[in-house]
């Protein structure tokens, strides 16, 4: 989300040119589409090729500000950027991992750029900004994320106002795997993926959606004292939900019989091979139970996640709170509550939060579900 009266910078005259509403509202004649203070046609080359160059020469510049042409090995740069879930108290404390990561991305988006080129024959031009527009979208908006905190001591600067969602849901994660298992029949010519990979690549990401669909049924995340998750064993929130169909209902399928996808995705994950062709398509179809809304009657509500209802949120997660409490083998933990990917009746926001107190195990030194299986 944007606000179009920003100043004219660079980050927004970019914006303005790769704008997919100013693209339809040429496109369909209709300047309802179009964001104020943009004109009523799409950019020439020209212009296209003046708001990459601006936009790099200020990124470039604001990279050497910040780092002042320091030799950086890519191994180092690595080692930073790619940190889990970094946390920071102070600016102070964010300003060197933020500057790694305006290194890495002023690479990146130079290498952007020359692909940017190729498309149009060693030029820039409207068609080939376009063509990389998602790309572009966001680079500007991950870029504004760093910078804003990098240049926060600089009176008067400015970018652009806005942000995006990063959140990616379950229900987003299964049809990129449904995508992937049919690239091949709907891509251009020269343009598709290798079709054994897409197919493999879609288990993969079909398990990360069942994956993140059970334990977002739950919606309960345990954090020790140093701020640390547990290790948990693959399977182990769709064994609570099986274990537990009073606190899940499931309209016409049984959760508990989705294991045997999950199990078979993981096999598939490990071994990288392709199975039979009919069997990705079966298995999406099963996990689609699951993953995929389902249509109402009208007036009914309606969800992306309407495939599992939660009729008592509290009771199902001071259920799974105790149940990580009697099985895993060691700590004391807090829990975090949010709201489930399910129909839920009665949440309030109040109800999203952290718990007060740490609380031990009850069951110390027991390996049942402290350790993962494997990845």
């Amino acid at each position: 989300m944007t606000n179009a009266s920003d100043a004219k910078t660079p980050a927004r005259a970019l914006l303005d040119t790769i704008s997919p509403h100013r693209r339809q509202a040429v496109e369909q004649n209709n300047e309802q589409f179009l964001p104020r203070g943009v004109p009523f046609r799409l950019p020439t080359d020209s212009e296209a090729e003046e708001a990459i160059t601006q936009f790099v020469s200020q990124i470039e510049k604001l990279e050497g500000q910040h780092n002042h042409g320091k030799s950086i090995t890519d191994d180092r740069l690595a080692e930073q950027v790619f940190r889990k879930a970094p946390s920071f108290a102070s600016r102070q404390q964010f300003l060197p991992y933020g500057r790694y990561q305006l290194r890495v991305a002023v690479a990146e988006l130079k290498s952007l750029i020359d692909s940017i080129r190729q498309a149009g024959n060693g030029k820039i031009t409207y068609e080939g900004v376009w063509r990389y527009s998602d790309f572009l979208t966001d680079y500007l908006f991950d870029l504004r994320e760093i910078l804003v905190q990098l240049q926060s001591n600089v009176d008067g600067w400015q970018f652009f106002d806005g942000h995006k969602v990063s959140g990616v849901t379950s229900w987003e994660i299964y049809g990129l795997a449904n995508g992937l298992a049919w690239q091949s029949t709907f891509a251009k010519p020269g343009k598709s993926l290798n079709h054994k990979a897409g197919q493999i690549a879609s288990i993969g990401v079909l398990r990360q959606a069942l994956e993140k669909r059970f334990e977002r049924l739950i919606a309960v995340y345990p954090i020790d004292p140093n701020e640390n998750s547990p290790r948990l064993r693959h399977g182990y929130h769709q064994e609570f939900i099986a274990a537990h169909p009073e606190l899940f209902q499931a309209d016409a399928f049984d959760v508990a019989k989705l294991q045997g996808v999950y199990d078979w995705c993981s096999e598939i994950v490990h071994q990288a091979y392709q199975p039979y062709i009919w069997l990705i398509t079966y298995a999406l179809r099963r996990s689609g139970e699951l993953l995929q809304s389902r249509a109402v009657a009208p007036g009914e509500r309606w969800s992306i996640y309407n495939a599992v209802k939660v009729p008592d949120v509290d009771t199902m997660q001071t259920s799974f709170e105790n149940h990580f409490l009697d099985t895993y083998g060691h700590g004391e933990w807090k829990f975090f509550r949010d709201r489930p990917e399910a129909l839920v009746d009665g949440w309030r926001d109040d109800m999203r939060g952290l718990s007060d107190d740490f609380v031990p195990v009850r069951n110390p030194h027991t390996r049942r579900c402290n350790q993962q299986d494997g990845e």
